[in-house]
């Protein structure tokens, strides 16, 4: 299953905040370690430093794939890949020890840690590389998606708008922003003084920014679609109008959905798309238009959500259960 399906579909049935994140909506940026051809000794032996750490990496990463599924690791095979991970450790802190102002170092430490699992001793190593070079949207950008993760949440506004303003064409941290925004509403109601429907605008701001540079992105669109359930209607006083100002949110959402169905690639994604499409036709209380959604979804990796979504289908038009 692709990454970008999986998070639909966890974001289909998630109900909380850690669960939508770790479906990667904040995604990493690259830092880039260039090769230097120089002849500088210091720097070919930081570039043996990197091949080490990848090499180590693809090794670790080829015995856990050789596992049979189910298999937990053995202690030794924990301790041989302890082992090769202290091994990477202690060149990279060596080498640090003596640059102790090469902040490239310093970022790709962070990186090997965060690759391991130790996400604050990454964060750690990526502040003291921000403060030695300010300069670096990715390592603002990274930081701040580790805030949104693990908190502080108020620090992951200001530091993704640090990178954006380092780098106003990346589309990725107008996107990694626009999803913070929007899952931590009262925080950044907080942090931009709005109240609840001014968070959603500014979302859809960030959104709209990532969209510009990203235009052809199936999941960046998923992820603007994602943000109508959120969206209330507008306040209204008669029933009539209640349920215009429902339908307003309800196509709204279905616009969105339906541009993400022209963006995906794969079955699987055009599938768990209508699944969406089916929630919102349900919503309007267009059942035959729901129904042809759910028709369109054959894949097995989508049947439990779709059992779900047709008993609801049957309960709105108060038919009953369909029995096995």
């Amino acid at each position: 299953m692709s990454d970008v399906l999986a998070g639909a579909l966890s974001l289909l049935l998630a109900t909380n905040k850690t669960a939508l994140l770790n479906t990667a909506l904040v995604e990493r940026a690259g830092i880039a370690v260039p090769v230097n051809t120089t002849n500088d000794p210091v720097e070919a032996e930081f570039q043996a430093i990197l091949r080490l750490d990848d090499r180590v990496s693809d090794e670790v990463e080829r015995w856990l794939d050789a596992l049979p599924d189910g298999t937990e690791v053995s202690a030794e095979l924990k301790a041989r890949i302890d082992g090769r991970h202290e091994e990477v450790r202690k060149r990279y802190t060596t080498f640090m020890e003596k640059n102790p102002k090469n902040a490239r170092a310093v970022i790709a430490y962070g990186s090997f840690l965060g690759d391991i699992g130790d996400e604050f001793a990454m964060a750690d190593q990526w502040e003291k590389a921000r403060a030695m070079d300010p300069s670096n949207p990715a390592v603002w950008n990274n930081l701040a998606g580790h805030y949104a993760h693990r908190g502080p949440i108020e620090k992951a506004f200001p530091y993704f708008e640090k990178a954006i303003e380092l780098k106003p064409t990346e589309a990725q941290y107008w996107h990694s922003l626009g999803t913070v925004t929007y899952l931590f509403r009262r925080d950044a109601g907080k942090y931009y003084a709005i109240d609840e429907q001014g968070v959603f605008k500014k979302a859809f701001e960030f959104y709209a920014k990532a969209t510009a540079l990203r235009p052809l992105d199936f999941k960046l669109a998923s992820d603007v679609a994602q943000t109508w359930y959120g969206v209330k209607p507008a306040t209204a006083e008669t029933d009539a109008a209640k349920k215009a100002a429902e339908l307003v949110v309800i196509d709204s959402g279905l616009g969105a959905w339906t541009n993400a169905l022209r963006l995906a690639t794969l079955d699987e994604e055009r599938e768990g798309v209508r699944l969406h499409m089916a929630r919102w036709q349900i919503k309007a209380g267009r059942w035959s238009e729901a129904r042809t959604h759910l028709d369109g979804v054959t894949n097995e990796v989508h049947a439990t959500v779709k059992v779900r979504i047709e008993r609801t289908w049957r309960e709105k038009q108060g038919l009953p259960p369909v029995t096995q």
